[in-house]
């Protein structure tokens, strides 16, 4: 299912739609923001995707809590239905319901605190851990880096060795 799908999915308040990816479920937009109010306390993460043209909100949890979930979900009135990588619940009563343009703009502000400090605000390890490819290294080099980084942490120096 791709994005655009997922979007349109989370439009519907009475329908929630958990998609499985992986070993989480995820929530989007409209029903990330229901989920989280009525259900359980997530992290909501933002970011701009250019193929929809649009913010995401999305939310998660791991496969191994689905059932305590699923307790939740029936309790307040949701038939649940169970197919490959997708969970829906439908006849949902929401306790609260939320105005989403407001939502949107407190998950935006709380995300801004979250993001990588300016590089002038960086200390000199902040910067070399920042620059730092870890994808591009062997294990070996990343451990070396960490070494390194420990080291000047601790105040020795590399001739000290």
């Amino acid at each position: 299912m791709n994005t655009q799908e997922k979007i349109d999915l989370a439009t519907n308040e009475r329908q929630l739609t958990l998609h499985r990816e992986g070993a989480f479920y995820k929530l989007y937009n409209q029903q990330a923001m229901l989920f989280t109010e009525n259900i359980k306390t997530l992290k909501i993460k933002v970011k701009f995707i250019r193929l929809v043209n649009q913010h995401v909100y999305s939310c998660g949890f791991p496969v191994t809590i689905i059932e305590d979930v699923k307790k939740q979900l029936s309790n307040i009135g949701g038939a649940i239905d169970e197919s490959e990588g997708l969970l829906t619940v439908a006849g949902i009563d929401w306790k609260k319901k939320g105005d989403y343009s407001k939502w949107c703009k407190e998950q935006k502000q709380a995300e801004v605190p979250a993001k990588i400090k300016s590089e002038s605000n960086m200390t000199n390890i902040e910067k070399q851990i920042a620059g730092f490819q870890v994808m591009r290294k062997t294990p070996m080099e990343a451990m070396d880096f960490i070494v390194e980084l420990q080291g000047k942490l601790n105040g020795i120096d590399e001739c000290e060795k």
